[in-house]
């Protein structure tokens, strides 16, 4: 990795270090003898090889210099314009140093060498810089296509260039005269030149350009063609390379330190003004098309702003400004304004709720937008208006604020949300392209609108469901969370909401002298209601049967202070009793609640089916009168199971219920057990029955009552869960 390191280190500066080298060697060859008739092939490689290493290191600096900047069009121009004075006048100077040629045959003097190199160099770097900077340009949005199109043109004016030297320099004498000696040269040329032609007309950096931008660039590019006119002009006639040309003296000190250099030099300076040329021609051609590129460029923004949008949470008023502004602010209306109807209100009525570039009050002054809106909201198709003084719903906008009306629905598959008006002060202002850009706000529009309401519901449920699981909580904590600790009895219990809460209820209150009071209980219906007259049951059970826990007396009072707050649709079913925990006696009464089940230690089964009415069914003596009061005497190890109608009311994915049958059976198949594990039994063999039904149907609530007679359990407290 070291290595690698300094490697790369190296392969950096090497550029840099190497041309001032090779060039300083190159010149001091020359200026010391240099090439002349007598010199050998070797020597002629190995010269003009350091010619094309030390200008390849040049090649390599400039690129470097020119490769970390992302100049904008018109500054690439500003920066080729400056770099052509620069170089251009520092020639000059150089051209000023005196000293010329004398003949051909005849050597040239050494001030003549150090002169050609400097005029070289700067001629040729300027060449290498216009070919980087402007080639940014033509690699603008790269291709494929079009980075290979580039690095042929720069390698085919390579070989043209070192033709020249291979076929003039190295080679001349085993050549054959003629045009056979020149032709390779020819077509590598022309090649050449077809690959410039070819680069020089990739200007997609035109169409990004404003129209100051644009006038700029024509400005700047005349400049670069006048320039390089110019700097080729004062090079002189390159194309004769052989021979006794006359050549002007710019070109004539080129030629004379190296005749690929100076092919090179031209090629590179003639890309520079052919592309300029194609630049100002093509920016000259794009002028009347920079409005609708600016307009494509709005809508754009539009778009991306739309994106933000959907990313956030936005007020309805941000959304309906936006709406409005996007039609005026991508030019493709003057004004805009959103309606609405008010559906809770009843009323057909649409008001405006924003508007851009006119005040809501002048609109209805202007056109009857309630109208329209009707037409829209019945037929979901957008409404044109080219002409709003022959419409009749338009006839009033006589003040020129609008002339051409486009009104486009908001619509989703179930509804219309708005309706998006646009308008322009000229008649028949709306063409195709207009609508259909209206058309795709609109669409967008929608889309924010929909997701905006879709948030807002699920920001509300998400609200409900934190709400509903503190209702639970609370509905949790208001049940027993644990089972007294009583001589010869065994307690189980637990209740599982079909909701978030429910509207079942169980609950045991010791009241003294060895007894007590439980109860079972189902509010009709499900949900938050349920458990709201649920919560209500748990205060009159905990305050009333303290002090008449008789289950006539208890439930005849429930009957009274509940019938009060239910509503007509809403009744309680419950089942409430009382033992003695000594003797094993029960009472017991049901207001139309499921029968308990009784099972002796035998097996014997049964169902307590006492007669009474729910509670809240009636509210005067019938009541009482029909409510049954049963009295029990349990026997050793007698089972009672208390429970709603959740558990026979199961159902499984056939549709069948669970039933009394299966219950009885399962309560003596699991009649040796505790109390929890006859209530474990019965809610297993619920759930196998469910079978891949696993959500209840209504709520599901057990209290399992055994008797042990004058036993006493180690153990006779049992946890309840609230499921």
């Amino acid at each position: 990795m070291a290595i690698l390191s300094v490697f790369k280190r190296l392969w950096r500066w090497l550029p840099l270090i190497g041309f001032p080298l090779l060039f300083i060697g190159t010149t001091v060859f020359a200026f010391l003898g240099g090439l002349d008739e007598s010199s050998t092939l070797v020597q002629r490689i190995v010269h003009h090889a350091a010619l094309v290493l030390c200008f390849l290191c040049l090649w390599i600096t400039v690129a470097r210099l020119v490769h970390n900047s992302r100049p904008t069009p018109v500054q690439t121009f500003w920066q080729t314009i400056l770099a052509i004075l620069g170089i251009s006048f520092v020639a000059f100077l150089a051209f000023q140093i005196q000293g010329d040629f004398i003949e051909r045959s005849v050597p040239a003097a050494s001030i003549v060498h150090i002169k050609s190199a400097l005029l070289s160099v700067l001629l040729a770097g300027l060449s290498f810089f216009v070919v980087h900077r402007l080639g940014r340009l033509v690699r603008f949005r790269r291709t494929r296509t079009g980075e290979r199109n580039w690095r042929l043109m720069i390698l085919f004016i390579g070989v043209a260039s070192l033709s020249t030297a291979l076929v003039h320099h190295l080679f001349e004498s085993y050549l054959p005269e003629g045009l056979y000696a020149i032709l390779p040269i020819i077509v590598l040329c022309l090649t050449a030149i077809i690959f410039i032609l070819m680069n020089s007309v990739r200007l997609a950096w035109i169409v990004r350009l404003s129209l100051r931008g644009k006038g700029a660039a024509i400005g700047l590019g005349t400049a670069i063609i006048v320039l390089l006119v110019c700097v080729l002009a004062a090079l002189g006639n390159v194309g004769s390379i052989v021979g006794s040309a006359t050549l002007t003296p710019p070109g004539n000190f080129l030629l004379f330190y190296s005749t690929p250099l100076t092919v090179v030099t031209f090629f590179f300076l003639f890309f520079g003004l052919i592309y300029a040329l194609t630049s100002v021609l093509s920016l000259i051609f794009h002028l009347p098309t920079t409005a609708d590129y600016r307009r494509s460029t709005d809508e754009m923004v539009a778009m991306r702003t739309l994106s933000g949008l959907l990313r956030e949470v936005v007020e309805s008023e941000k959304l309906h400004q936006w709406a409005v502004s996007t039609p005026v602010e991508s030019g493709h209306a003057n004004t805009a304004w959103l309606t609405v109807q008010n559906l809770e209100s009843g009323s057909l009525t649409a008001h405006i709720v924003a508007s851009r570039n006119i005040e809501s009050k002048h609109i209805n002054e202007l056109c009857d937008i309630t109208a329209i809106h009707n037409t829209i909201v019945q037929t979901r198709e957008p409404v044109l208006i080219q002409d709003t003084l022959i419409d009749t719903r338009t006839r009033k906008s006589k003040s020129g604020k609008f002339e051409s009306l486009l009104a486009i629905p908001l619509s989703t598959r179930t509804e219309v949300l708005a309706v998006l008006f646009a308008s322009r002060d000229v008649i028949h202002a709306f063409e195709r392209e207009d609508v259909e850009a209206i058309g795709v706000f609109a669409s967008q529009a929608t889309l924010v609108l929909e997701n905006a309401r879709l948030l807002e519901a699920t920001i509300e449920r998400e609200r409900l469901a934190n709400e509903l699981a503190i209702a639970r909580d609370v509905q949790q904590r208001l049940l027993p969370q644990t089972m007294p600790d009583l001589p010869n009895l065994n307690l189980a219990a637990s209740s599982v909401a079909a909701r978030e809460v429910g509207g079942d209820y169980f609950d045991i209150l010791e009241l003294g002298e060895g007894e007590l009071a439980f109860i079972v209980a189902d509010v009709s219906g499900k949900g938050t209601s349920a458990a709201f007259y649920m919560a209500e049951m748990q205060g009159i059970f905990q305050a009333v049967a303290r002090i008449a826990p008789a289950p006539d007396i208890f439930l005849g009072h429930a009957n009274q202070a509940l019938g009060e707050s239910l509503e007509k649709s809403i009744f309680i079913t419950a089942i409430y009793g009382i033992i003695n925990c000594q003797s094993g006696r029960i009472a017991l009464a049901r207001a139309g609640h499921t029968p308990a089940v009784l099972v002796d230690a035998s097996g014997n089964a049964k169902l307590l089916c006492s007669d009474g009415l729910g509670i809240g069914l009636d509210r005067g003596e019938l009541f009482k009168n029909v409510l049954e009061v049963e009295h029990l005497e349990l026997k050793p190890d007698d089972l009672l199971v208390l429970y709603t109608d959740g558990v026979v009311e199961s159902r499984n994915h056939e549709g069948e219920e669970f039933g009394y049958d299966r219950l009885l059976q399962t309560v003596q198949a699991a009649r040796n057990e505790d109390a929890q594990g006859v209530h474990d039994s019965i809610r297993q063999t619920v759930d196998e029955f469910m079978g891949s039904n696993k959500s209840y149907d209504d709520d599901l609530t057990l209290l399992i009552i055994k008797w042990h007679g004058c036993k006493t359990l180690s153990s006779g407290t049992t946890q309840t869960s609230l499921s």
